[in-house]
């Protein structure tokens, strides 16, 4: 999902003006879990999903000041008086050693990185690919020795399938082959069990189904990470953990978005997604809408929203 396509960032500007009358009326939110989603952080020469250093250590200052940073594989567990938030990275850039992994120790905090193995093992049709889509060279990539560096600064790994390919254009048994694939170089690079997975692209509907959480199962994954835009509810299916995906938001953007302003973009892809799976033939407008008008009074019904007078 691009965070800055002309319709979405209509949508998020509308949503953070909402926000904002809000907190003007006083209205706070209860204590929330969020995962926050980066990719790559560079001072400069920026890729389309990179985070500059000056605003991921802003960020991260403001993360350590207002909430409870934890582990990705501890998301499911419940929120105190702050607001809890996992970080996570997705790809395997070599910046996430040389800028994030420094400002991320700098202020105390640990975060999770999904990496996909054909980086790491240089596989020339995957390098060729993100050539393509990125104009990013093998240099900007970490290889098996920038890894195991990184792991050895206290941060979690996890799995980002081989080739990065979308799980939904393959067969089952291609799925199995990613997924597993994955799984066992990286369990054999540093020499522990990877339990943890995030589906390339993410979207509920459009990366992953049900059979996909299915194949993850089976081939020994616990967790899972999507692209959805929400907190993380108490009885969150383990195998699609939802995570926001995080470029160059600004401080009054991070804190709207942890304290939940752009939650109905994740109710809509939640519905789409059950939508999808219930009716796959079915494509109506109307039913789409009847169906997110549900889940928007479903959740509504169930913040504790606090009226501060």
């Amino acid at each position: 999902m691009n965070p800055y396509s002309p319709a979405l960032s209509a949508i998020r500007t509308s949503l953070f003006s909402g926000h904002r009358l809000l907190r003007s009326l006083g209205v706070r939110p209860p204590a929330r879990t969020m995962v926050l989603n980066y990719h790559s952080v560079r001072p400069s020469q920026l890729f389309f999903n990179s985070t500059s250093t000056e605003t991921f250590e802003r960020h991260l200052e403001w993360l350590a000041a207002h909430c409870e940073v934890v582990d990705f594989s501890d998301a499911l567990a419940p929120a105190s008086t702050k607001p809890k938030v996992a970080i996570a990275f997705d790809d395997g850039f070599l910046d996430n050693l040389e800028y994030a992994v420094p400002l991320l120790k700098k202020y105390g905090l640990k975060a999770t990185f999904f990496i996909s193995t054909g980086f790491l093992q240089r596989d020339p049709v995957i390098l060729d690919i993100f050539a393509r889509t990125f104009q990013a060279t093998a240099e900007d990539f970490m290889d098996a020795v920038a890894l195991r560096e990184l792991f050895a600064a206290g941060m979690s790994v996890g799995a980002h399938t081989h080739s990065h390919r979308n799980l939904l254009d393959l067969s089952g048994l291609e799925q199995k082959e990613e997924l597993g694939r994955s799984k066992a170089i990286l369990e054999d690079l540093l020499g522990c069990p990877i339990q943890s997975v995030a589906y390339p692209f993410g979207v509920p509907g459009k990366a992953f189904d049900h059979p996909t959480i299915q194949i993850a199962e089976t081939t020994g994954y616990t967790i899972g990470g999507m692209v959805c835009w929400r907190a993380v509810r108490p009885r969150e299916e383990l195998l699609r953990i939802p995570r926001f995906t995080i470029v160059n938001e600004n401080l009054a953007e991070l804190e709207a978005i942890v304290a939940g302003a752009l939650d109905p973009i994740g109710w809509y892809q939640d519905w789409r997604f059950s939508m999808r799976q219930t009716y796959p033939q079915k494509k109506s407008q109307a039913l789409t809408f009847a169906l997110l008008g549900q889940q928007w009074l479903a959740e509504l019904a169930n913040q504790k929203i606090i009226f501060v007078i």
